[in-house]
């Protein structure tokens, strides 16, 4: 039992050391009352996530439908990749930037 906490400790504490912490650039959420929302972040290392969306009503006019679109910025070995995505009443999709 003492290895294996021993062990669990090891492991944390070389994640900790390894961790480089990044900070928070910017922060942005917005809503209103009509569904639309805008949320967005950035952080200082150069990534972060942005989405929209709105309720536009179905082809029936009852009810509604969640379209969102956005886009994430992440680092991939050290390159900085970005992403858009939409995802509608035609499903998920996603490219590259």
């Amino acid at each position: 039992m003492k290895f294996v906490i021993l062990f669990l400790f090891s492991c944390i504490m070389l994640n900790v050391i390894n961790c480089n912490p990044v900070e928070l650039v910017s922060l942005t959420n917005k809503r209103d009352d009509s569904g639309q929302f805008l949320s967005r972040y950035k952080l200082d290392d150069g990534t972060g996530e942005e989405k929209m969306g709105k309720l536009l009503p179905n082809d029936e006019g009852q009810d509604a439908i969640l379209v969102q679109r956005g886009s994430y910025t992440t680092n991939v070995d050290g390159r900085l990749i970005t992403y858009n995505w939409i995802a509608d009443t035609r499903g998920f999709r996603i490219s590259k930037a």
